[in-house]
């Protein structure tokens, strides 16, 4: 009875034993169909592939652009604002060892001031632009030296600059053809935007305004500019010797000299 038992036991040990090792065969069989089958997925696709990273990895000049732009208008616009919307005033009034540029003069006495700028959107518009322009040549050609030590085959073409004033901001956009190339293949810019945010558009409006009222007045009416332009503080100073300084918004500040009166301040 016991030897039965014992061959019994014996018969269906070698049995599992077979099934475990046909089992086992069967799991390496699979696996390495499955890896056969990746590396064909591999050299099928190969080429999508490859393109796919490669894009992913290349630098984004937009970017780069971007950053450098924004960082001139902003040292331009800590210039022009102190100085009447000028980098270098011609006709100002020294106040505070600042050049505040006059924005409405007349030297005589009793008579209205001349509007010296009609068009000061467009002159400050032309001050940031005179301001960046070289600077920007900068950026791109620190841009393209940085892009050929990374052994990309750089193409760049001449371009123009345009600079807008919006409310609350300041866009720089730059048409210009950047291409950058490696391990065969290319891509390309044609444009380039830097956006900045300030109030330099809604400053110059209300400096055009109190302009406007000087020349036609003598004066300017403050509280309709403080209603129609709540969040912006206007401040005048009589100096002594019959100009006057405006601050708007506590950061563009400019002269006027208008209907001046001897010995009157």
């Amino acid at each position: 009875m016991k030897k039965k038992l014992i061959r019994t036991l014996t018969s269906i040990s070698c049995s599992n034993l077979v099934k475990s090792k046909r089992s086992q065969v069967t799991i390496f069989i699979l696996a390495a169909v499955a890896i056969v089958a990746v590396i064909i997925i591999l050299f099928a696709f190969r080429n999508t592939i490859s393109i796919s990273f490669s894009k992913q990895t290349l630098p984004n000049p937009q970017q780069d652009m971007e950053s450098c732009i924004s960082e001139n208008v902003e040292n331009a616009l800590d210039i022009i604002l102190p100085q009447g919307g000028y980098i270098s005033p011609e006709n100002y009034k020294l106040y505070n060892n600042i050049k505040v540029a006059y924005l409405c003069y007349n030297k005589n006495y009793y008579a209205p001031c001349i509007n010296q700028e009609p068009l000061y959107l467009d002159r400050l518009k032309l001050e940031i632009k005179n301001y960046i322009s070289s600077k920007v040549e900068d950026c791109f050609y620190n841009l393209k030296k940085d892009y050929e030590k990374r052994n990309f085959k750089v193409s760049l073409e001449p371009g123009e600059l345009q600079v807008e004033l919006n409310p609350k901001q300041i866009d720089i956009i730059i048409t210009r053809k950047l291409s950058l190339e490696k391990n065969q293949e290319t891509q390309s810019w044609e444009k380039f935007r830097a956006r900045i945010l300030s109030p330099l558009y809604d400053l110059a409006v209300i400096a055009s305004e109190i302009v406007n009222g000087e020349a036609r007045d003598c004066d300017f009416d403050y509280f309709k500019v403080s209603s129609d332009y709540p969040k912006f503080k206007i401040e005048r100073t009589f100096t002594d010797d019959s100009n006057k300084i405006y601050l708007v918004g506590d950061k563009l500040q400019f002269a006027t000299r208008s209907c001046a009166l001897p010995g009157a301040y």
